[in-house]
């Protein structure tokens, strides 16, 4: 809030003293506010901006040239938990661990894949197309994959920059309470702001 600052240049008592009468006369004779008028609120009490966290789920790739590599995203703490789990997954997997963030509408499942010898990414899409006609391109910041719908979940799939060995398997499932079409939800700005943010790196 701007606040107007008055300075009073005097020279004698005598014009110090008729000012501070005029002033004293003029703030009395002001109106009061209005009941129930509105107040500015202060940044202090504006409403806190929403508490962003990092998920990181790591897993080894490769072999004889193995390396570890890390899936980053970003996410509201105050909507979503995530956590990497070893046992109670969202969807059967043949990994170790997963990543699971968990949400009020839906909640996600990131897990690794490994290639089978000779193939890549784009082998794998073929394989994915024979078996999923609804196959389609997936786009989200940074990354650019491949999404279909797995029965009663819907997965998206990404290659890791990069490497030949791996990539990350994604599988939304929707809360029993959502009657949102689950085509949908990954188009849905909660689902595409956490892949936007999302990276690879190895390390």
């Amino acid at each position: 809030m701007r606040t107007k600052h008055l300075w009073l240049s005097v020279v004698t008592g005598a014009a110090v003293g008729a000012a501070s009468y005029y002033l004293k006369k003029k703030l009395s004779s002001a109106p009061a506010a209005a009941p129930g008028a509105a107040a500015v609120p202060s940044p202090a009490s504006a409403a806190p901006s929403a508490v962003t966290k990092e998920a990181v789920y790591s897993f080894i790739s490769g072999f004889k040239d193995a390396a570890t590599v890390e899936f980053r995203f970003d996410y509201d703490a105050d909507r979503f938990h995530y956590a990497v789990a070893e046992d109670d997954f969202l969807t059967e997997s043949g990994d170790s661990h997963v990543g699971i963030l968990t949400g009020e509408d839906f909640s996600v499942q990131f897990e690794y894949g490994a290639y089978y010898s000779g193939e890549d990414f784009a082998l794998l899409t073929q394989e994915l197309s024979s078996r999923h006609p609804d196959l389609d391109q997936a786009v989200y910041g940074g990354l650019s994959g491949v999404k279909f719908r797995d029965g009663d979940n819907f997965c998206l799939a990404f290659p890791v920059p990069e490497d030949a060995h791996s990539y990350l398997l994604i599988t939304l499932v929707k809360a029993p309470d959502n009657d949102d079409e689950l085509e949908t939800i990954p188009e849905a700005p909660d689902f595409r702001g956490l892949l936007n943010s999302a990276s690879f790196r190895r390390v």
